[in-house]
């Protein structure tokens, strides 16, 4: 009997622990960016070697927090 008590109390404590863990992950979406690429691609012409091509990819933060964009490169 004192077992499944003590198994009972565990289970318990194990359940409290997962729901406050779960409280405190849904903190953190809510207060972190979210970066969205409305035009993700774009497709470049073919051009001369030596020529600048530029274009100008939007980003937007969708999230409530600062988005610091530390390393881009291309592909």
């Amino acid at each position: 009997m004192k077992k499944s008590g003590f198994t009972g109390l565990c289970c318990s404590f194990f359940v409290f622990c997962l729901m406050v863990m779960a409280s405190g992950a849904q903190d953190k979406v809510k207060d972190s960016p979210s970066v969205v690429f409305p035009d993700p691609g774009y497709e470049f012409e073919a051009v001369f070697e030596g020529i600048d091509v530029v274009h100008d990819f939007v980003v937007q933060n969708k999230g409530t927090a600062t988005l610091d964009i530390k390393k881009v490169s291309g592909g």
